[in-house]
């Protein structure tokens, strides 16, 4: 309404007529912030309501809101487009702070509470409802865990490291059920696998960051494929430290030290990348995670600018 507010106006003063055609050819649509393809920006370095120091993980409701968390173990929830809601800390953080989130198709965030040994279940509220998981190497226990991943069956993977560096697969009622990848896989253990997922197949992927390599896995944990090693080039990754599912079922990852997001095919073949490093809008630095979010957008956590940064696809 504004725009043809505007366009009447010209019109009426007889200025700008080449202008309200213009408008009228192309609409009101606002432009891309940078050719990079972002669309939207929010944050800033600071430790009030919508700022960030240090974040590094990231969920995102399909159709709903953002939840982001920081190394001052602060989750805050931000619209789709920025908009702070609400945030609320850990329980604990003196020791050190989460490194990854998920959000359960019930609505449920679990959040990997690294330096606890733990994962704690929150509603979008930040109503605590869960957790599980205790400091050891055994059956049910943790050692700085990284990230959550779901099946359709509601069985839940946690990535860990340290001298664990494996995945556990726990039931629907946070029962520890099995041990996957605690083997050598090509004669390299998993190495901090920073990020897991479930695609659409139910296959397990896993971002093993410092082998700088993808895992696929069937539920149960046999090995279906390995691919990657340390590298600039298409294929190759630099710590992998996020992943995630795009609506073309493809496979998101996000490079910690590369500077970029790269997407894989299910046979581990490199489709396209985005990103580089740098300071300006459409450059980032560091990105921790990256997800898709409302209206396919994508959301990164570009972590040492302080900020989030929505690409269109």
């Amino acid at each position: 309404m504004r725009c043809h507010i505007r366009i009447r106006s010209a019109l009426r003063s007889g200025t700008l007529l080449c202008f309200a055609w213009f408008m009228l050819f192309v609409g009101c649509e606002r432009p891309a912030l940078s050719p990079n393809g972002v669309v939207g920006v929010f944050g800033s370095l600071g430790l009030g309501d919508g700022d960030f120091h240090y974040p590094r993980a990231i969920a995102a409701e399909p159709n709903g809101s953002v939840f982001v968390a920081d190394k001052t173990g602060r989750i805050q929830r931000f619209s789709a487009d920025g908009a702070f809601e609400l945030s609320w800390h850990m329980p604990e953080y003196e020791k050190g702070m989460p490194v990854g989130m998920s959000l359960h198709p019930d609505g449920r965030l679990f959040v990997a509470d690294t330096h606890y040994h733990r994962v704690m279940v929150f509603d979008r509220d930040g109503n605590q409802l869960a957790a599980f998981g205790e400091l050891g190497m055994g059956p049910g226990q943790f050692q700085l865990p990284t990230d959550i991943a779901f099946d359709a069956e509601g069985n839940i993977y946690v990535g860990e490291y340290t001298e664990n560096d494996r995945i556990t697969k726990w039931s629907p009622d946070l029962e520890f059920v099995q041990v996957i990848g605690g083997d050598p896989i090509e004669d390299k253990r998993l190495n901090r696998p920073a990020g897991v997922i479930v695609d659409d197949e139910q296959t397990l992927w896993v971002a093993d960051a410092c082998n700088h390599r993808l895992l696929r896995f069937t539920l149960d944990g046999e090995l279906l494929m390995a691919v990657g090693h340390f590298g600039n080039a298409p294929g190759e990754m630099r710590y992998p430290y996020d992943l995630c599912l795009a609506p073309d079922k493809t496979i998101l990852v996000c490079e910690y030290l590369g500077n970029r997001l790269q997407w894989f095919s299910k046979d581990g073949r490199s489709l396209r990348i985005w990103g580089v490093s740098g300071r300006e809008v459409g450059q980032i630095f560091d990105p921790w995670g990256a997800t898709y979010g409302p209206g396919g957008r994508i959301y990164v956590v570009d972590s040492l600018n302080n900020r989030v940064q929505i690409v269109r696809p």
